[in-house]
Order: C-alpha cells, then structure tokens, then sequence
C-alpha cells in the first residue's frame, strides 16, 4: 500500500483530494438538506399548534363570553325572582289587609246590629258592654249616662271596676268628666288636663253624642294582657259607639219611659 502510495502521481494525488472534497460537499449537502426538512418540519409544527393556540384562544374567549351572558342571565333572573317574591309579598300584605278590613267591616256591622236589635235598655248597655269585651278587647271599663240635671255621669254598666268608686263623675270632674262636658275624645298619651286619681289606668274616654249633645260617656281602662295600645280598628269601633251608642241608649230611653207613661195611664 505505501509502495502504491510512493508510486502516486501529483495528479493522482489532486484527483483523490478532489474527490474527497466533492464527497465531503455531498455529505454537507445532505446534512444541510436533512437540517431544512427538519426546520421545515419544525416550522410547519410550530405554525400548527400556533393555530391550534390561536383556536384555543377563540374558544377561550368565547367560553368567557358566554360565561358573562350566562352570569348576567343569572344576575337578571335572581333580581326578577327578588321582584317577584317582594310582589308576591305585598300581594299577600295586601290581601291580609283586605282580609281584615272585611273583617272590621264584619264586625262594625254586627255592632250596629246589637246596639240597634233591641229597645231594652239593660240589653242595650249588655250590647255596649259586648262590643267593648270582644270588639275592643277591654277587661276595665265604665259605661256612663248623663243624669237627668246633666250635671253628672252615672254608671250604668261596667267591667273590672269598682262600681262604688265610679259610680258618678261630675261634669267636667277629671278627665272623663272633662270629656263628657267637651264632647272631645280622649286617647292615652294627649295632655288633656290633670287626671283624677282613680283614672290613673285610663286609656281613652269616648264621649257618646247624639248630634252635639253628650249623652254620655265610655271610660276604657285597662285592655286584655295581649292588646300592646289601641288600633286603627278600634277607633273606628269609638266613631262607631260615639253615635250609634248613643242613639241607641236614647231610643231605649224614650222606649222606657213611654212604656213607664203606658202603665200609669
């Protein structure tokens, strides 16, 4: 082999080198090839899951988006439910107050009928007495008739009280008396003037007027242990007993004495 080398030629020698250097090209040429399929590849890998990045994002977003559509559908829903319910409530307020207006109205008018359904004066005053017992709910109370002179209040029927001690009041005499001779109402809580010690527990004096003259007079005490103060509907049951009260015991009046007449005639 070396003598074949020794025998080499300079032209051989530049052959054989030449050779070699366009192999080495060639083989370069591969490798550069085989390196641009695979930045090519690379390239083409990287642009799809830039893509697939891309969609994802698009997605995302939308996600988001309908995310937030579905909130403020919730939100919208929750705020119409609250306003559903608060109308549903104040439909139900309401129809409990209707329901009670029907029933005061019920009860006023069963009032009525008692005070008006005889000319008996003891059952009228048991009628007053009824509506003030179960009506107003009152456990103390005084029903007065103005005396004949109209100087003073008699009682004539009562509840809870002791009948020795309110048995009269004089005409302007405390505040029942004060009531009686004003023709004004007096509720717990007015200033109306200096009270006599025996109405140290009264809660209102309703004066019972024909027109404008005082008949009489009903001193409520004190309520059942469950009523906390009066309500809308007992004053109106005062309106009521301040006229038709009085009217009634009138009538009943009128109906004893011509009666009284009848017999001694």
């Amino acid at each position: 082999m070396s003598g074949e080398s020794d025998r080499e030629g300079p032209s051989d020698y530049v052959f054989r080198v030449r050779e070699q250097t366009r192999q080495h090209l060639r083989d370069l040429l591969s490798e550069n090839e085989k390196l641009r399929r695979s930045t090519a590849a690379l390239e083409s890998e990287r642009n799809r899951l830039l893509a697939e990045k891309m969609a994802l994002q698009e997605k995302l977003l939308n996600l988001r988006e309908e995310y937030d559509h579905f909130q403020r559908e919730q939100m919208d829903l929750h705020r119409r439910l609250a306003e559903t319910e608060e109308e549903s409530r104040q439909f139900a307020l309401q129809s409990l107050e209707i329901e009670q207006q029907n029933n005061n109205l019920a009860n006023l008018y069963v009032a009525g009928y008692q005070l008006h359904g005889t000319l008996d004066h003891d059952e009228v005053v048991a009628a007053i007495k009824e509506i003030v017992i179960n009506l107003i709910g009152c456990e103390e109370f005084g029903v007065y008739e103005m005396d004949e002179e109209g100087r003073a209040l008699r009682l004539t029927g009562f509840l809870g009280i002791d009948p020795a001690i309110y048995a009269t009041v004089p005409l302007g005499s405390g505040l029942i008396g004060r009531a009686a001779a004003t023709g004004a109402r007096y509720l717990l809580g007015e200033p109306p003037g200096i009270p006599a010690p025996r109405e140290a527990h009264l809660t209102a004096c309703i004066p019972l007027k024909l027109g404008e003259t005082v008949l009489g007079a009903l001193a409520i005490f004190r309520l059942l242990a469950h009523k906390h103060g009066l309500e809308p509907v007992d004053h109106e049951l005062f309106d009521l007993l301040a006229t038709h009260a009085a009217t009634a015991l009138y009538v009943s009046r009128l109906h004893r004495e011509r009666v009284a007449a009848s017999r001694l005639s």
